[in-house]
C-alpha cells in the first residue's frame, strides 16, 4: 500500500459518511521495495474531519504489517467510535517475528481508539 492508494482510500471513505463496513484487499508487493513514508502522513489533525460514525467492521486481507498499514488501520480505528470489529487477514509472506511485533503494537502499546471495544481479530494464513 502506498502513500497514493492511501489518499484514494481516504478520499472515497470521505464521500460515503455511512459505511457500516469497509473490506480492503492488500496488494501483494513482496517483491517491490517498501517506499518509506513521510512520518506525519497520517497526522491527525489532518484527518480530523473524517467521520466514520457508522462504521461498525473493518476487515484487512492480505495485511503485511507494513508500517504504512499500520498507521491506516490505526488512523481508521481513531476515527471509528461505533466500530465494534476489526478483522486482520495477514498475508502469508508475514514471518512470525512480524507477527509478534504487530500483535504488540496493536494489543500492548496504547493508540487513540475511538471505540475502545472493539474486537480484533488475527486470521493467519
Amino acid at each position: 500500500m502506498e502513500q497514493i492508494e492511501i489518499s484514494s482510500a481516504i478520499c472515497m471513505i470521505r464521500s460515503s459518511p455511512v459505511l457500516e463496513k469497509i473490506v480492503f484487499l492488500m496488494c501483494d508487493n513482496e517483491k517491490l521495495p517498501v517506499q518509506q513514508t513521510s512520518s506525519n502522513f497520517f497526522d491527525s489533525k489532518d484527518y480530523s474531519d473524517l467521520k466514520l460514525d457508522h462504521l461498525e467492521t473493518l476487515e484487512m486481507k492480505m495485511f503485511s504489517n507494513l508500517p504504512l498499514e499500520m498507521a491506516f488501520v490505526k488512523l481508521i480505528m481513531a476515527q471509528s467510535p461505533v466500530l465494534k470489529k476489526v478483522r486482520i487477514e495477514l498475508s502469508d509472506n508475514v514471518s512470525v517475528d512480524e507477527e509478534l511485533k504487530m500483535l504488540k503494537d496493536m494489543l500492548l502499546l496504547p493508540f487513540p481508539r475511538a471505540s475502545p471495544s472493539a474486537k480484533l481479530i488475527f486470521v493467519l494464513p
